[in-house]
């Protein structure tokens, strides 16, 4: 089966030039301070384009996680028997002010704890979102790892589109790296939610990309769409159908949870995506009850077999409404026809078939009722679940030293701005289009 996956466009951020003037008061640390830019640059540069391999992203993530490290831990820990300063509960920052900070260790500012590199907030970063919430400004080197990673986890869920689009039949070797890409991503949104969105000195906003919605929604929608990969290799390899029912009810389930836990957003900023969500609900319903009517006609219940391809039927009737509604919406998102795409028109004729069939035996062998109820679906299947991968984050780098810390001086006066500097907007991020090689399918855009 062709995959098709609605993705929402990357984020966008503001240049860091890392310019601490003075205050990197020795090589060692405008080296760092080089270093740590153009790693930025690197990974920036390659995050646009989906055809990127993967092991160049992986390389480039590395080596810039690894040197943003050491601006949010400190180098050497807090001394033995210092008191440690939670932060205050008011945003820091907002002034454009750094507190004063020790020389030789984490910062005794109120803005920062004992276990905060003392650089933590020494850098203004603006991030876009992804849902065309206005940007978000912190002081806080949390909140650009957070949002860094959010756009590798998204690069990871388009390269697996692009993989998923570039053929009309996809091989086993690519259905297993779709299938990886789409788990490692969800692990990313989960990882963001579980271990770093809680330590932001501010916040978050409602709708802004570090919502703990809109990340739980990023880690379900990318959990179902490894599922849906598990699935078509369930259909492919022919699998008995009750297998193949549940897992669709399974990836259906999910699919109408990521919707569901959107629902409380405004409505302007995820309609389309909720749309996604629905569409892909009522399809893997259609699908559900298809293979499930197939698995009563094997048991001779072909009375309670009618009923379910019938479900099926209006099932699938309901996703191809809610497809024109998708391509009708407006929103962040691809401008596409999923009513035509070739996963969508390939369950038609199977849903029909299976139908045709059971009426027929139904009214020449059975002669059942057709009840009016429809009959229940395996709640879950017992094998071939996706979950996300775990995400391991890289380490500090080797660069990172007591000698190199200590020669950042950080002081009263930001070292990171000019007075008087405009506050230049952010540019959207001019993305590779994902190709679809489906002869009834335009290419996927990003709007």
């Amino acid at each position: 089966m062709t995959h098709w996956f609605h993705r929402n466009p990357l984020k966008a951020t503001a240049p860091m030039k890392f310019d601490f003037g003075a205050q990197a008061s020795t090589p060692l640390a405008r080296h760092m301070c080089s270093d740590i830019r153009q790693a930025r640059e690197r990974l920036l540069a390659i995050l646009p384009d989906p055809n990127q391999d993967l092991g160049v992203l992986l390389a480039a993530t590395e080596a810039y996680f690894s040197l943003l490290h050491g601006f949010i831990e400190p180098t050497e820990g807090p001394k033995q028997g210092e008191k440690k300063e939670q932060p205050p509960s008011q945003q820091p920052g907002q002034d454009g002010e750094m507190l004063e900070a020790e020389d030789d260790g984490p910062s005794g500012g109120a803005s920062l704890g004992a276990g905060d590199s003392k650089l933590r907030n020494a850098v203004k970063v603006k991030w876009s979102n992804t849902l065309g919430a206005p940007p978000m400004v912190m002081r806080d080197m949390v909140f650009e790892h957070i949002n860094m990673l959010m756009n590798v986890a998204l690069w990871y869920s388009k390269h697996a589109a692009k993989i998923a689009g570039s053929s009309e039949e996809v091989s086993e070797v690519e259905a297993k790296e779709i299938h990886r890409c789409l788990r490692s991503a969800a692990g990313m949104f989960k990882y963001i939610e579980d271990k770093l969105l809680h330590k932001l000195f501010e916040k978050p906003g409602d709708g802004t990309d570090v919502d703990s919605r809109i990340l739980q929604a990023y880690t379900l929608q990318c959990t179902a769409e490894a599922q849906e990969v598990t699935l078509a290799r369930a259909i492919s390899l022919n699998h008995t159908s009750s297998l193949i029912s549940a897992l669709a009810h399974e990836t259906a389930r999910l699919f109408r949870k990521t919707s569901d836990t959107l629902k409380s957003v405004e409505e302007s900023l995820v309609n389309k995506w909720r749309k996604y969500c629905d569409l892909k609900t009522a399809f893997y319903m259609s699908q559900a009850h298809c293979y499930n009517g197939q698995t009563l006609l094997n048991k001779d219940e072909c009375g309670k077999a009618v009923r379910a391809l019938k479900e099926s039927d209006r099932m699938y009737e309901k996703a191809e409404l809610l497809c024109q509604e998708y391509a009708k919406t407006r929103g962040p998102g691809v401008s596409v026809r999923p009513e035509q795409h070739t996963f969508f028109q390939k369950l038609r004729p199977v849903v029909k078939r299976i139908l045709e069939k059971v009426e027929r035996e139904n009214g020449f062998i059975y002669h059942q009722t057709v009840p009016a109820e429809v009959p229940d679906l395996e709640i879950k299947a017992t094998y071939g679940l996706a979950s996300p991968v775990e995400y391991e984050a890289p380490s500090k780098s080797k660069e990172w030293t007591s000698e190199v810390y200590n020669g950042f001086k950080v002081s009263t006066e930001n070292p990171t701005e000019k007075k008087n500097e405009k506050d230049e907007p952010i540019k959207p991020v001019k993305e590779v289009p994902i190709e679809q090689t489906d002869k009834d399918q335009s290419s996927c855009l990003i709007s």
